[in-house]
């Protein structure tokens, strides 16, 4: 991910506010670290991602995340707290354990993976951290901390390395904190020791373990002397590699199946679309292709790697083409005909799109990308009513996407609900981390709500009390 000028200053402009902000906070002394307080943190540090990241809330990417995150979480056992799954455009290998369950993965690790059993080894890790409270742990540790200052170097270690994400530690630092945030070989040892009996529970072999962490000792090695040492939050990989391949050592189970690796290639895909330059991904595609040594599968999916590209290119018909080879390929995969719907909605061809979302959706109900983009064509085709039904099926998987509080506040407008309309734009705007546009709108939606728009009217006044909350906490 590469930030324009003008986002570099906005970033070092938010850090600079948070450090002046931080130098007249009050801190306390490290005591009893409660859930509660973990809560808090979590709390102002997703308003903090919300400003200064790009969060993927493409419906398949969300789905896809969550659905390997929910797997670990049924054989982990009881937790803290309800678990959110986030991808951000970050080109850094890492992904993080935040405090109140939080898990966020870097696109740039999710483009090194090269399974699905790799990518599931990295979140039940982060799983493992969460669960153990490690970060509740550190924090609880340091001499003095508040929750402003922890969320600043979370996210500063969130946004890697560089000038802004060394200003946001800084500035958490210049408040009188002294924590560290890296995690102990203690600390690694036991998410790891977590992961592995995850992966062994669900039948995934845990092998996979080693291969990422081969990737990540190679990275690691590469960056050396490149990322200061309080951001690298996960010490050692090598010594990490070497503790797992003990583990398969003593491993009596074996017998894993071979997995089905669809899914995660398609989304890896997807994700390399949205944050990387076609210029770059399709050479890459073009090679794959050509490469003998890789097996059908990875090169029909270099074939679906083309026809997204093709289609960010606007070429319709070529991406028609290649992304009709790949459904030759696997006739079976349901999420194809989608894809396929997205193309010609594209294009312009609604009444097309429709049909091919509707039966998509009627051949895999749980598909959030088939029902989003059925939503966005009944829109197209004046049929508000419905695509705001389906809107709203959507925000109850995903309350927090802000395009669909976008998409489902500008159909409320247009139907006439004010108030809805108002609450869903504030939403999007919070979301989005714009809290001044997002304040306006529901204070707007308070104002115009009516008696039969209680409902909105207390959801407004919630996430009106929510921003007044994070705000506070700040001063």
């Amino acid at each position: 991910m590469f930030f324009s000028i003008e986002k570099w200053r906005r970033l070092l402009m938010t850090a600079i506010c948070w450090l002046v902000i931080f130098a007249v906070v009050p801190v306390r002394p490290a005591e009893s670290f409660t859930v509660g307080e973990e809560k808090e943190i979590g709390e102002q540090l997703m308003a903090i991602v919300r400003k200064e990241f790009k969060v993927i809330d493409e419906p398949d990417v969300v789905q896809y995340v969550n659905r390997i995150g929910g797997d670990i979480l049924r054989v982990a056992g009881p937790q803290f707290f309800n678990y959110h799954f986030f991808v951000i455009d970050n080109k850094e290998f890492n992904a993080f354990a935040a405090p109140s369950g939080m898990i966020f993965i870097h696109s740039g690790l999710i483009k090194t993976m090269g399974s699905e059993g790799e990518l599931m080894s990295v979140i039940a890790h982060e799983i493992g951290h969460a669960a153990s409270r490690h970060i509740a742990d550190r924090i609880e540790k340091s001499s003095k901390v508040n929750a402003s200052s922890a969320a600043m170097a979370l996210a500063g270690i969130l946004l890697g390395a560089g000038p802004v994400s060394e200003a946001m530690v800084f500035g958490s630092m210049a408040a009188g904190t002294t924590m560290n945030l890296k995690f102990s070989r203690q600390d690694e040892e036991e998410a790891d020791r977590l992961a592995y009996k995850y992966m062994q529970e669900l039948h995934r072999n845990p092998e996979s373990m080693v291969s990422m962490l081969r990737k990540m000792y190679r990275i690691d090695r590469y960056r050396q002397g490149q990322v200061p040492a309080y951001l690298l939050t996960h010490p050692e990989p090598a010594r990490r590699m070497n503790y797992v391949q003990n583990l398969l050592l003593m491993d009596d189970k074996g017998g894993y199946s071979p997995e089905d690796q669809f899914a995660f290639r398609r989304i890896k895909s997807r994700i390399l679309s949205i944050t990387e330059e076609p210029a770059a991904l399709m050479p890459l595609y073009q090679r794959e292709l050509a490469d003998s040594s890789l097996d059908a599968d990875q090169r029909m999916m270099a074939m679906y790697g083309i026809s997204l590209e093709q289609l960010a290119g606007a070429d319709f018909s070529g991406a028609i083409a290649s992304l009709s080879k790949v459904m030759a390929q696997y006739p079976d995969k349901i999420t194809l005909q989608t894809d396929l719907g997205v193309i010609h909605f594209e294009a312009g061809n609604f009444d097309k799109a429709y049909v091919l979302f509707r039966d998509a959706l009627a051949a895999a109900p749980d598909s959030l990308q088939a029902k989003y983009y059925l939503a966005r064509s009944l829109h197209r085709m004046g049929q508000m009513k419905e695509s705001a039904r389906l809107y709203e099926e959507l925000l109850f998987r995903m309350p927090d996407n802000a395009g669909l509080h976008r998409k489902l506040g500008g159909i409320k407008a247009e139907l006439g609900e004010m108030a809805s309309g108002y609450y869903h734009l504030g939403a999007c705007q919070w979301y989005e981390g714009n809290e001044k546009m997002a304040k306006r709108h529901l204070q707007q939606a308070v104002e115009l709500a009516k008696a039969n728009d209680r409902d909105v009217k207390k959801a407004a006044e919630d996430l009106l009390a929510t921003i007044d909350r994070v705000e506070k906490a700040k001063k």
